[in-house]
């Protein structure tokens, strides 16, 4: 017993039990109506007063359950106790109908107690105490009328007792099997359960992963990249900048693989952010294609574009990603194709109120095999073992590509090019908008501006205080360095600074903390531009931290452009016809 009510199955019972309590009730008067016309209505209504009293009694012990917590042992002893009085009229009912009745009735009665036995089998998931409380009456009933309160001992009334006998059999193996098969299946949703929180605790152990081995990465990739490009900068003889070009070649190859394992992280994640805005879907390829003609005429290959009249002059769709899987796509082709060409087509056509644009890029290079037509979609898979010695490449661009085409409402597939070639057709639903009002172009920075910035920059790790130094000090922008949050914040209460570069992860004091302090107005100007400089990048960092109050963020590694832009953006946000305004 205490097991029974220590089983949290009984709740779901219970609920349903309350739940289904004016389904009950009705049954209930429909089955005094029709005993009303064999036994009378006065018989059929002290019934029915009883039924509803029980009834009352089961409402009373159900009626917290099913409210979003777990019942008390107290709550679920009164309900199987409630459970009693109400299979109990039930089994009375059939016993009037037996004792009272002409010998027709005797059916109405057997078919009463065979009902109670059909609705015990909805507990075969429950505890064995509900069970036997729900079916006892019945089966005793099946086997105690028949044998002592029905006259005669002919051939024909022993097969009838006998016949409710073995009903009474069939019916308890019939319950003992479907117990032992809901056993099973408890076991194998247990086990189910079981392996799903293994699944999510694995996908959670593979996110941290990531965001640790990409933090970790993205800072010594930061020294050596940036150091790279301090070494470009400086007076190099013509084989020391083919060699620094060459590091600089391998590091972006790097960190384009780390930013394709965490694209990868961030699809299955289904966080990847779309931003759509207004484009011209021909300039978009039209850039694509101008960035990778000189790698296709250094092989003697043709890239050019075709545009279907049909094609909108603007639509709303989110750039970046179109971009990234065009360019992913037309790399692909420069690189697998040896001599003709590279064309990349575009059309579209209505779809509802939408626009289904299509951007197809094929080549005359040698394809794609049949069987691996689908395999090429998967994560570090490629077509053929040996493409990635001979072109290199981890197979990660097309599985997200056609992720990002299917977020882009389209879709990316493989079909076979005219010439033996192979053709990826990326689709994208997009709304035609009107141009976006022309902006007048930032003025050229001066080295003079850049002179009269002083920045303040809280970084723990030596290395990349260098590289920051490296890229601000030669431009002529002002450069304090501090250890961390803590001192930053009494820097800045000391002397002023017309921007901050803040580390996230710092010892004493973290960049979150220190920018809470500096919005607080505890160290001086609460309006002074703070950008995160961090190697932070996964899925929604970007937001997380200009949602906190940054101005900018930038991930390392850092480029010198890309620094000195977000230095000057802050420092300047508002362009000089906005002023104007």
């Amino acid at each position: 017993m205490a097991d029974t009510l220590a089983d949290e199955r009984l709740d779901e019972v219970a609920a349903d039990i309350r739940r289904l309590g004016p389904s009950r009730v009705f049954s209930g008067g429909l089955g005094a109506a029709i005993v009303g016309l064999g036994l009378g209505y006065r018989t059929a209504l002290a019934w029915l007063a009883s039924f509803l009293v029980a009834e009352g009694l089961a409402f009373l012990a159900t009626r917290n359950f099913g409210k979003g917590r777990p019942g008390r042992r107290s709550e679920r002893a009164a309900f199987i106790l409630a459970a009693i009085p109400v299979n109990g009229s039930w089994a009375a009912l059939a016993a009037l109908l037996w004792l009272n009745g002409p010998e027709k009735l005797k059916i109405a009665a057997v078919a009463i107690w065979c009902g109670q036995l059909v609705f015990t089998q909805q507990y075969r998931h429950q505890p064995l105490a509900l069970l036997i409380i729900s079916a006892l009456a019945p089966m005793l009933s099946l086997i105690v009328f028949p044998f002592f309160f029905m006259a005669g001992s002919d051939t024909v009334t022993q097969a009838t007792r006998w016949s409710l006998v073995l009903l009474v059999g069939v019916t308890l193996n019939v319950a003992l099997r479907n117990r032992a098969a809901a056993r099973r299946m408890d076991e194998l949703t247990r086990g189910l359960r079981d392996e799903r929180e293994r699944a999510l605790e694995a996908a959670r152990a593979k996110s941290t992963f990531i965001a640790v081995t990409s933090h970790e990465l993205r800072t010594p990739m930061n020294g050596l990249l940036g150091m790279a490009h301090a070494l470009e900068r400086s007076n190099l003889d013509a084989t020391q900048r083919q060699q620094v070009e060459l590091m600089i070649k391998s590091g972006d190859s790097l960190m384009q693989l780390l930013n394709d394992v965490l694209d990868l992280s961030r699809v299955e994640a289904g966080k990847v952010e779309l931003a759509p805005e207004a484009i011209d879907p021909r300039a978009i390829v039209a850039d694509v294609v101008a960035a990778w003609r000189d790698a296709a005429e250094a092989k003697g290959l043709s890239l050019f574009a075709r545009f279907d009249i049909e094609v909108p002059a603007w639509v709303h769709a989110d750039p970046l990603r179109i971009r990234q899987v065009l360019t992913n796509l037309v790399s692909n082709a420069v690189k697998f194709t040896a001599r003709g060409h590279v064309r990349v087509s575009v059309s579209a056509e209505p779809a509802g109120e939408e626009q289904l644009i299509r951007f197809t890029v094929c080549d005359t290079g040698p394809g794609v095999p049949p069987e691996a037509a689908d395999r090429v979609f998967d994560s570090f898979t490629q077509a053929d073992e040996t493409i990635s010695r001979g072109y290199g490449g981890a197979g990660l661009g097309l599985a997200i590509s056609r992720s990002l085409a299917r977020q882009l409402g389209g879709d990316l597939v493989l079909r076979a090019g005219s010439g033996g070639g192979a053709c990826f057709v990326l689709s994208i639903r997009a709304t035609a908008v009107q141009p976006p009002v022309a902006q007048r172009p930032e003025p050229a920075v001066e080295d003079e501006d850049l002179g009269r910035i002083h920045v303040l920059m809280a970084e723990d790790n030596a290395i990349n205080q260098l590289v920051v130094r490296t890229m601000l000090e030669p431009a002529g922008v002002a450069l304090t360095v501090v250890e961390n949050g803590q001192e930053a914040l009494e820097a800045m209460s000391q002397e002023h600074y017309d921007c901050v570069l803040m580390d996230i992860n710092m010892p004493v004091m973290d960049g979150i903390t220190a920018l809470e302090a500096i919005r607080a107005g505890r160290a001086g100007d609460p309006g002074l531009p703070v950008i995160a400089l961090t190697a932070s990048a996964m899925a929604g960092d970007r937001e997380r931290f200009l949602g906190l109050g940054f101005d900018d963020y930038l991930g390392k590694p850092v480029r010198p452009a890309d620094l000195i832009t977000a230095i000057l953006r802050a420092v300047n946000p508002d362009p000089p016809e906005r002023q104007a305004a």
